[in-house]
């Protein structure tokens, strides 16, 4: 029960793209402003909820909230165009299961595209539901006249905006479009100032194209610019800069779309709803979702707000959205060429870096003039990532010094495709060292060939590229290392700077295990205040339904993901707790033998600003994304993380922590 009534009210607030169940509370008591609105809404929800049931798809409208919401669309529109009578009631629930049969369509054709489905379900059903009433007789009314709903006065270009927010839940009055607003103000600021930024810019648009701005106010579909703005600017779109050109584009082309059908649908009668919102709202995002724009928002939470807090949080955290490797050698070597370098790494091959070794700032003995002369020749490369061999060579000669073969640049190479579905190539080989043939797997950090200087290759260099297919010659595409070292600092998803003596991250076996956790193991921690123990604390491992692993309490959840040399946690869920500062204190732990380490790293806001603050700096994020940036160091040293915000101990014998320290407060593990 407590499930399906949390359902039913995160369908009306799905509706204004909320998820608050406290919004949508008050969203369905704002319906029973008109009875019949309020009434049929909710009749048509329950009739959805009743079929799939009936169907057995319970868990598919659980997942998916387009299934509920477009029912209660339907429902509302008929209540608003009809009058209730026992027949009104038969066809809305006729209407629900319908909308129910094409939502399920519509989302199995568009998701594979990442297209949602919106609100097209409620658009086509109701163009269905007044063309066949009108050969119902006794059914069909007259539209429910404004004097029917709690009005109030106000200024015709202020009261048109609130007039029109209030008409997407069928309720065109200024006291409903006032709590609309009000609810998206209190919890998203973005999204608010967007609906007005869509209404007056559309309404603008508007009257400029009819030539008369009293007209445009008075548009009774004015409030689909609403729809658009929001859609496309912080929704479906992360709330930058550039993406708001898109939404008050979206919101140009909306407004030609609304006169055109108007036209068309005037013809019979047919309100035209919310037909243009999804219209365009939905072209734009497939052409966007095909071209892979980095602008869409893959990962929607709650708000725009929050949606633009991960997408910042994991770009300044882990780099941009580019393939990441490891470094294809172990020890010291230093980078030779990087991006676009001074010799080659051109046009389609400029994504590429080259390596050698220096010692005492050269790269050779002797005169030089032997490959066997340089420091890198004949040592061991390494695959730089787990994946399979799809195409190598090995037999071509290493060239003598100030030669190259421009025959075969590459030289001897090994291409491999990752487990993530990039390829990595490793060029100008030693010839006869491949260790590994096509076809065979590899894991990272497993030797696969020696370092040469066969192909277009003047002195002995190990060359790496990720490129956009498997065969020899594919154009090369941006990426970043995973992890490495530079002296005693640890860098994460970046790029070396040219000549910089570059170490590679080793992983520890030991500190693998430690942080090797598993499902249902438990960690219990004393609490101390003030060297006085207050309190108990156990954290459990989980999971949730999408494989995600985190640590809870029981209430809150802290989020982490583990790779060969590193843990980290990415996500908390929750109020202020000791998880919480955990994220803080220790955000990444390198899982690698270093006598000590320094590393940074980007924390979100919440961890690390007060409440008030966040709310001015999310906003402003927006425009400025470098101002959601906070950088912190922290020292790893014999089995400890410290930082300014305190001290975590690790376990040199089981796993997990053994004490975490900040404030006044420490947590020490049971034995």
């Amino acid at each position: 029960m407590h499930q399906t009534i949390a359902l039913i009210l995160k369908s009306y607030a799905a509706i204004l793209f909320l998820e608050n169940r406290a919004a949508g509370a008050v969203l369905m008591a704002l319906t029973f402003l008109h009875p019949n609105v309020g009434a049929s809404g909710f009749f048509a929800l329950a009739s959805t909820i009743l079929f799939a049931e009936f169907a057995r798809m319970r868990q598919a409208y659980l997942e998916h909230g387009f299934y509920l919401y477009n029912s209660l669309l339907v429902g509302m529109g008929i209540g608003y165009l009809f009058s209730p009578t026992p027949t009104s009631f038969v066809l809305i629930f006729l209407l629900s299961v319908l909308t129910f049969l094409i939502s399920f369509m519509i989302n199995t054709l568009f998701s594979p595209r990442r297209i949602p489905t919106l609100s097209l379900p409620f658009s086509i059903v109701t163009v269905i539901a007044y063309l066949a009433a009108l050969n119902y007789a006794g059914l069909f009314s007259t539209l429910v006249q404004m004097h029917h709903l709690a009005e109030i006065t106000l200024p015709p270009s202020i009261g048109a905006y609130f007039r029109a927010l209030g008409t997407i839940f069928f309720l065109p009055s200024h006291i409903a479009g006032i709590v609309m607003a009000l609810l998206l103000l209190a919890i998203s600021r973005i999204m608010f100032v967007m609906s007005i930024a869509g209404f007056y810019t559309g309404t603008a648009i508007h009257a400029l194209l009819i030539g008369s701005w009293s007209m445009a106010l008075s548009d009774p579909y004015g409030f689909n610019y609403i729809l658009v703005s929001i859609a496309l600017g912080g929704v479906f779109l992360l709330p930058l800069r550039h993406n708001y050109f898109f939404a008050l584009l979206g919101v140009a082309l909306s407004v030609v779309f609304v006169d055109a059908t108007k036209i068309f649908f005037n013809y019979y009668a047919i309100p035209v709803f919310t037909l243009p919102f999804n219209t365009v709202v939905m072209a734009l995002l497939f052409l966007l979702a095909t071209i892979g724009y980095e602008g869409f928002n893959r990962v929607i939470k709650s708000t725009p707000e929050e949606s633009l807090a991960y997408y910042l949080q994991t770009l300044f955290r882990f780099g941009p959205r580019v393939p990441n490797t490891g470094l294809p050698f172990t020890g010291t070597w230093n980078v030779y060429q990087g991006f676009d370098g001074k010799w080659t790494h051109k046009g389609a091959w400029r994504h590429a870096y080259d390596f050698v070794i220096e010692k005492e700032g050269r790269t050779y003995k002797n005169e030089g003039n032997l490959p066997q002369d340089y420091y890198c020749f004949g040592e061991s490369v390494v695959a730089p990532v787990s994946g399979y061999v799809v195409s190598c060579r090995g037999n071509l000669p290493d060239n003598p010094i100030g030669t190259v073969d421009r025959i075969n640049n590459w030289g001897n190479y090994l291409i491999l495709r990752s487990d993530e579905g990039f390829f990595v190539e490793l060029s100008h080989l030693m010839q006869y060292s491949l260790a590994v043939k096509e076809g065979d797997y590899v894991h990272v950090g497993q030797i696969v060939a020696k370092c040469g200087n066969s192909g277009y290759s003047p002195q002995p260099h190990l060359h790496i590229q990720v490129q956009k297919a498997g065969f020899l010659g594919s154009e090369t595409v941006a990426f970043r290392f995973g992890a490495y070292r530079i002296g005693e600092k640890m860098f994460f998803n970046d790029l070396p700077p040219l000549h910089e003596p570059i170490d590679s991250v080793l992983p520890s076996p030991n500190l693998q295990m430690q942080f090797g956790f598993v499902l249902d193991e438990t960690f219990s921690f004393d609490l101390y205040k003030n060297d006085r123990c207050v309190d108990s604390v156990t954290w459990k491992v989980d999971m949730n339904h999408l494989g995600e692993f985190y640590l809870t309490d029981g209430d809150n959840r802290l989020y982490f993901h583990t790779t060969p040399t590193l843990f980290y946690f990415y996500h908390y869920e929750g109020t202020e707790s000791p998880l919480q500062k955990l994220f803080a204190l220790a955000p990444r732990i390198p899982l690698t033998m270093a006598e000590k380490l320094r590393y940074r790293d980007y924390l979100p806001l919440y961890l690390v600003e007060p409440k008030s603050r966040q709310l001015f700096v999310e906003f402003i994020a927006s425009f400025v994304p470098s101002r959601y940036k906070r950088e912190f160091w922290y020292t790893m040293h014999a089995f400890s993380i410290h930082s300014s915000f305190g001290t975590v101990v690790l376990s040199a014998n089981r796993k997990g922590f053994e004490e975490i320290r900040y404030d006044q407060t420490v947590l020490r593990r049971r034995s």
